[in-house]
């Protein structure tokens, strides 16, 4: 693998839709579900267009066949208005890098990009929720190094359509 200079976080562009539906078929994959590679993309544009989503992409530069990059990394944050923080929240819907480049240190750029943007909006508070399954340790070690706190709380679901 190239030198990490060549790893590069920035802002998801239109032009990145393939890689992100690509990569999120991936990830879906890894956690046991099969995923429709075109449903996603078709998703991910309305996410990308919509002024409420915010898509940070890793990516690893230099590599043939990729104009703009390779899109190794990717972390999705949706606003939320919150009434009971009395103002605009931000909440980490997604935040997955391929394995060969994980323990690189993107999660990390990752989250600090997103971060700081959310602060420079003016954000009350970030959430992120994660499977206890999936390196709750880590996770934890992430998220903890830059000042979340965990908060036990229930969380229900229903699945509509």
């Amino acid at each position: 693998m190239d030198n990490a200079d060549q790893l590069i976080v920035r802002r998801v562009m239109p032009v990145d839709l393939r890689g992100v539906a690509e990569l999120l078929v991936e990830r879906h994959g890894r956690r046991g579900s099969v995923a429709d590679e075109e449903k996603i993309h078709q998703v991910a544009q309305a996410a990308l267009e919509h002024p409420g989503v915010l898509f940070v992409g890793a990516y690893h530069e230099g590599q043939p066949g990729f104009a703009h990059g390779k899109l190794v990394g990717l972390l999705t944050m949706h606003l939320l208005v919150s009434i009971e923080d009395l103002g605009e929240i931000g909440w980490i819907e997604t935040l997955y890098v391929r394995p060969p480049y994980r323990r690189r240190g993107l999660a990390q750029r990752l989250l600090d990009q997103a971060l700081s943007w959310a602060e420079a909006r003016g954000l009350r508070r970030v959430d992120v929720e994660f499977w206890e399954k999936h390196d709750a340790a880590a996770a934890q070690r992430l998220y903890g190094n830059r000042g979340f706190e965990l908060v036990r709380r229930s969380r229900m679901s229903r699945a509509l359509g």
